[in-house]
């Protein structure tokens, strides 16, 4: 019997193991799906009021809350600091330094969460703080002249946070030296610096840090008398910024003595034009490089300056209206020959050799490399190859500027269609004016299902290509608009047909061997009482 449980337990761990990624995502998938329709339509409850709020002067000019954060039914996203019933700041995190303040003077605060779409929660319980007095020094004379006993001030602290960065500066009236320590909580466990001399204008930059990422930090000062004062704060990095907006759904038909090309333009009020190009030889990769087919707000031209038997490239680019171009999105497409069947478009990069003919960074690039950004956030890797994203919100495709060598090459990503992997969009990423990122921006995919991801990075030094694959896992409110619960039901259960076969084969086995389990129990039990009343027998007859 202990055998035959030990059995059961290990099927049940291999079907967890084996369905754990397929359930996770499904799990994810619903809850971006609550999240935003949560925050579009009718979400109405406040998050809970915040408590522990506590407030501590730390010199003449500041001084420092601190409280518990809330909860909400969706996300906190925020919070509204007041002092003396005015509302004086909104914070990101559970800490707020108030500075610019009247020496020994009493100020009362409170604090209130909020959520995305602005529900407030009533105020949390008032704490009130004295900033601290004006030292008087004694200068007189006799007795070897006066000093002063206090604890050195903080004054004048301000922070710069900036995409990888932050900038801090504070101020002492005494010289002193610092010890500045930071981490993503309060345990300031990503690093600390000292100063090496006495001084009275400080100022640190804290590197290597991530954008859109809130951090704490404490600054620790001693004067030369020993003496010592602390200060502690926070600031929020900035959010990774997007780039300007592709033009999206790029599409390139041959026909009998042309080539029909239809696009989507960019949905931003900034947008002015779009600018295509095109080239016999490679893919314009820059609105300057090549041949200018069109200019205009339109969505459809036609290139009749065709020649049949000819592959022509061709980049589409988004202006705004200050002058800046998108990073580009590619199609190709060739006019069949007489007699002969239409030729398909070519995968970007398919007549080049593969890797590792590559420059070895190149070569070592996976999808994990590259960030997948909205709304300024970094996107989560899952299960390996898959970045979970909304479908109604631009997507940002960016490759740190570092991370791949000084050498001549293109990075392209395609998308492939969920219902359709025939269907693809390609666009370019190119490098921004800081030299910092490779960067592109498309529009809103407006679709729910996963979408192939291939990424080529080619080496034109080494006349090398690396291909990257992966998959978008998009959830999008309006595409399951209007579909009922069965539809919706039947596209996931088509989806998944084969692990749902393997679901039940599995449920099978387990209950067939549960079924034997319990045969074999009923034949014991009936044995054991068999042999009870053979010896029962027994026993009466000898008696």
């Amino acid at each position: 019997m202990n055998v035959s449980v030990r059995k059961i337990t290990a099927v049940f761990l291999i079907w967890t193991l084996f369905f754990s990624s397929f359930t996770t995502i499904i799990f994810a998938v619903e809850d971006q799906f609550e999240v935003l329709l949560s925050v579009t339509s009718n979400d109405t409850t406040a998050p809970s009021v915040p408590s522990g709020l506590s407030s501590t002067a730390v010199s003449t000019s500041q001084i420092n809350l601190s409280w518990t954060a809330s909860t909400d039914n969706v996300a906190v996203t925020g919070y509204h600091v007041f002092r003396d019933n005015s509302l004086i700041a909104t914070s990101t995190l559970t800490i707020y330094s108030d500075t610019g303040l009247v020496a020994n003077a009493a100020y009362s605060y409170a604090v209130s969460a909020i959520d995305a779409v602005f529900n407030e929660s009533a105020r949390s319980a008032t704490s009130t703080a004295t900033t601290l007095s004006e030292v008087v020094v004694d200068a007189g004379g006799g007795g070897g002249g006066g000093s002063s006993t206090s604890n050195p001030l903080i004054t004048n602290l301000q922070v710069f946070p900036g995409l990888n960065q932050a900038l801090i500066t504070w101020d002492t009236r005494k010289e002193t030296i610092s010890t500045v320590s930071w981490g993503q909580t309060q345990n300031y466990e990503l690093g600390l610096s000292a100063e090496a001399f006495y001084l009275n204008n400080h100022q640190i930059v804290i590197p290597n840090l991530q954008a859109g990422t809130d951090y704490f930090f404490r600054i620790e000062i001693t004067d030369g008398g020993g003496r010592k004062n602390f200060v502690e704060s926070g600031f929020r990095t900035l959010g990774i910024a997007e780039d300007i907006l592709n033009p999206i759904n790029f599409r390139a038909t041959p026909r009998e003595k042309s080539i029909d090309l239809s696009w989507n333009n960019p949905s931003t009020p900034n947008f002015e034009e779009v600018r295509i190009l095109r080239s016999t030889k490679f893919y314009p990769a820059d609105p300057f490089d090549g041949e200018v087919v069109y200019e205009g707000r339109d969505e459809f031209v036609t290139d009749v300056d065709t020649v049949a038997g000819t592959r022509y490239y061709y980049t589409i680019f988004a202006k705004n209206k200050d002058g800046q171009y998108s990073s580009g999105v590619v199609v190709n497409a060739q006019i069949a020959l007489p007699g002969e069947p239409p030729p398909k478009q070519e995968d970007v990069f398919e007549s080049l050799p593969k890797a590792p003919s590559v420059h070895p960074i190149i070569q070592k690039l996976s999808l994990f490399d590259f960030d997948f950004i909205q709304d300024g956030e970094r996107k989560q890797l899952f299960d390996g190859d898959t970045v979970l994203i909304d479908g109604n919100k631009n997507l940002t495709v960016s490759l740190d500027y570092s991370k791949v060598p000084e050498i001549l090459k293109s990075v392209v990503v395609t998308l492939s269609d969920p219902q359709d992997d025939t269907k693809t969009f390609s666009f370019l990423l190119r490098v921004n004016s800081e030299k910092s990122r490779y960067v592109a921006t498309i529009g809103a995919l407006g679709k729910t299902g996963t979408f192939g991801v291939g990424i080529s990075i080619v080496d034109f030094k080494n006349q090398g290509l690396k291909k990257i694959k992966g998959s978008l896992l998009a959830s999008s409110a309006t595409a399951s608009e209007g579909r009922s619960i069965i539809q919706n039901l039947n596209a996931m259960i088509i989806e998944n047909f084969w692990k749902l076969i393997i679901a039940l084969l599995l449920l099978a086995f387990i209950a067939e061997g549960l079924k034997k389990i319990f045969k074999k129990n009923r034949k014991t039990d009936k044995y054991n009482e068999n042999k009870e009343e053979r010896e029962k027998a027994k026993y009466v007859k000898n008696y």
